[in-house]
């Protein structure tokens, strides 16, 4: 017996020693090797519609900033010398400041255009504009007109937290306790007539000023599986159980087909901005989806929105909740709509740029994510939900961005709506080299191939046939740098950096 174990251990250590020894010479095959990245245009994927961000919370302060000021936010989010998103999140609140929901001087409550004075318990009056008073958002309506003024934005999202205050249980924009449903049933009509009320008029005086071709979606629901509720009420959010969401979106879908067939608009129904899609995890997406999918209307929705909470840049958990979905719904598309970091301390340098622009590629790439957006465009403070910070001084308004801006232009700015992504593999297999990209053919007949270098300054070769590139990049010392050469077969990246090669 004893020279059996013996016998055992001598075999598992010569195993061990034969790993070993494969991968110390893998390690420096790797990090004194040449890396490859393949393209493949003949293998596509996804076609990308855009980038965005929200304007919640922020934008309704943002009177306090000079027309300069505001117009130098707009144009770093949205202009062309910016972000040049294209995707506008438009928050249409609950009313929660009219009765004071989150203290004074808070804005984590909204304004309501709705004139509150007008509901005597009966809920058709949310559906006449005439009781509806269109200035009270004037801050935030005029920050949406900028940023339409830039141009590029080709899609706005109007998405609420939480029904009207009116409407709920306990008269809040937020649950008595965790995880009440706190929309009464007998509102869901009011609640869709208050939203497409209210989008009619944002879509009407505001973007057919400047383009009537936006693409317009309505959101009514946002992180339904969340407790929004007793101790978490510090903001506004509604929860919602799978069954009473889907009978809630089934009144929606109604309104909203009737709505547009009398009016002539086009408005679409985005659904259900799940808190997360990790699985396993008790936000329990996969049952929200098969009680949504039991309702005809799922079938004429191409989309599903997640957001990325909880998931971040984890590769395994982003591989599992695609091959959950797709498998199961393999006529819908992915699109990522809202994530930030959730931390206290703003974190400036590169070690942040890389965390973000790898939670951006794993969702382009194992997510399939046609769109993805940031959650605050505009931040105060020390916390980690902002792209563009703005914090009062003694000297005055302090505009600032870091390195997560940038990480997010190499990919907003040169990712036009179009843009195909096709197979893009590298010869670091396990991904020892810290080297990770994705690839993309552009409208323009251009690739952009974006590459992520979390080591040292690397040569890499690319196989494919081009004449010709730009490089764009961001690492510690630089903020979209450039550099123009012939295409030699080969390109370089700098230290701790992500790279945009347009090839052609």
């Amino acid at each position: 017996m004893r020279k059996k174990i013996l016998t055992a251990v001598a075999a598992v250590l010569t195993v061990a020693v034969y790993v070993g020894i494969f991968f110390g010479v893998y390690a420096l095959c790797v990090f004194f090797g040449q890396t490859t990245i393949n393209l493949d245009a003949s293998t596509r994927y996804q076609t990308i519609e855009g980038f965005g961000a929200s304007s919640a919370w922020i934008y309704q302060d943002m009177d306090k900033l000079s027309d300069e000021e505001k117009d130098e936010v707009t144009e770093l989010l949205y202009g062309d010398s910016g972000l040049a998103l294209n995707t506008f999140r438009y928050n249409i609140g609950g009313g929660s400041n009219e009765y004071g929901g989150y203290g004074e001087g808070s804005l984590n409550g909204t304004n309501s255009y709705f004139i509150a004075e007008r509901f005597d318990g009966d809920y058709s009056v949310f559906a006449d504009e005439n009781n509806y008073d269109f200035t009270k958002n004037a801050v935030v309506d005029e920050m949406f007109e900028r940023a339409l003024a830039k141009g590029n934005v080709k899609n706005v999202v109007f998405f609420a937290n939480s029904p009207h205050y009116l409407m709920t249980k306990n008269g809040k924009t937020h649950g008595e306790n965790e995880y009440d449903n706190n929309l009464k049933e007998e509102a869901y009509g009011a609640f869709a007539d208050y939203l497409l009320v209210c989008v009619d008029h944002l879509y009407e005086d505001v973007i057919c000023k400047y383009d009537a071709s936006v693409k317009v979606y309505i959101s009514p629901v946002n992180e339904p599986q969340w407790k929004w509720g007793g101790a978490s009420g510090t903001q506004e959010g509604c929860h919602y159980d799978p069954e009473p969401l889907g009978r809630f979106y089934d009144a929606f879908y109604g309104r909203l087909t009737a709505f547009n067939a009398a009016h002539g608009t086009d408005f679409e129904m985005d659904i259900f901005e799940s808190g997360n899609y990790k699985i396993p995890d008790s936000s329990d997406v996969k049952k929200y989806l098969k009680e949504l999918s039991g309702y005809d209307w799922f079938d004429e929705l191409d989309n599903v929105s997640v957001h990325s909470y909880g998931v971040d840049d984890s590769s395994y958990y982003k591989k599992v909740f695609a091959d959950y979905f797709y498998g199961k719904y393999p006529e819908k598309k992915i699109s990522v709509t809202e994530y930030c970091v959730l931390e206290f301390g703003v974190v400036k340098d590169m070690s942040m740029g890389i965390y973000n622009a790898r939670t951006i590629l794993r969702d382009l790439k194992y997510l399939n994510a046609v769109s993805w957006s940031w959650w605050l465009g505009v931040s105060q403070g020390d916390y980690e939900d902002g792209l563009v910070y703005w914090n009062k001084t003694e000297d005055g308004n302090a505009i600032n961005r870091y390195k997560r801006y940038y990480v997010l232009g190499q990919f907003s700015k040169f990712l036009p709506a179009g843009s195909v992504r096709i197979e893009a593999s590298y010869s670091d297999l396990i991904g020892m080299n810290g080297v990770e990209c994705v690839a993309f053919e552009r409208p323009d007949g251009k690739t952009a191939l974006i590459v992520i270098n979390d080591g040292s300054a690397r040569r890499i070769k690319i196989d494919g046939d081009f004449s010709a590139v730009e490089a764009v990049f961001t690492d510690e010392t630089s903020d979209w740098g450039t550099a123009q050469y012939a295409f030699d077969g080969y390109v370089d990246v700098t230290a701790s950096s992500v790279t945009t090669f347009l090839l052609s």
